[in-house]
């Protein structure tokens, strides 16, 4: 077991229940709430650059379903897409995983969107540092 598996442990019967994906979510989930929005929104970007057009189509769509007027992204494009759901997670912590889970139902991706994003801002040399672990 890991050490990001052991950290989560109490919260599970056995050591089996945990998998990567519930520990890359936990992690992503902790960053979002303490590594500075600047960090969040350029890992984001990055992880966002990674992915095929139509899952950032789908992705720009769940936030502008989502975004008051202002803080809507004006393009699909990873950095405009990070700036709008960092905003976003500022104002209602949860928003980004929310907006991905919706893209990722919608579109059809069957967690093939929300998966390398999280993992890959889980992940990232830019918000690491705000981990209480070494990970």
């Amino acid at each position: 077991m890991g050490v990001l598996a052991r950290l989560f442990r109490a919260e599970h019967d056995s050591d089996d229940d945990v998998s990567e994906e519930d520990v890359a979510l936990r992690r992503y989930r902790h960053l979002l709430g303490t590594a500075p929005s600047e960090s969040i929104e350029q890992a984001h970007a990055e992880a966002f650059g990674g992915l095929p057009d139509p899952a950032r189509a789908a992705i720009y769509e769940e936030l502008s379903r989502g975004s008051g007027t202002g803080e809507r992204p004006l393009s699909s494009e990873p950095a405009t897409l990070a700036r709008s759901a960092s905003r976003a997670e500022s104002r209602i912590p949860g928003s980004i995983e929310s907006t991905l889970r919706a893209a990722d139902d919608r579109g059809g991706f069957a967690g093939a969107l929300i998966q390398p994003v999280v993992g890959h801002v889980a992940s990232s040399p830019l918000v690491s540092a705000f981990l209480p672990w070494n990970g």
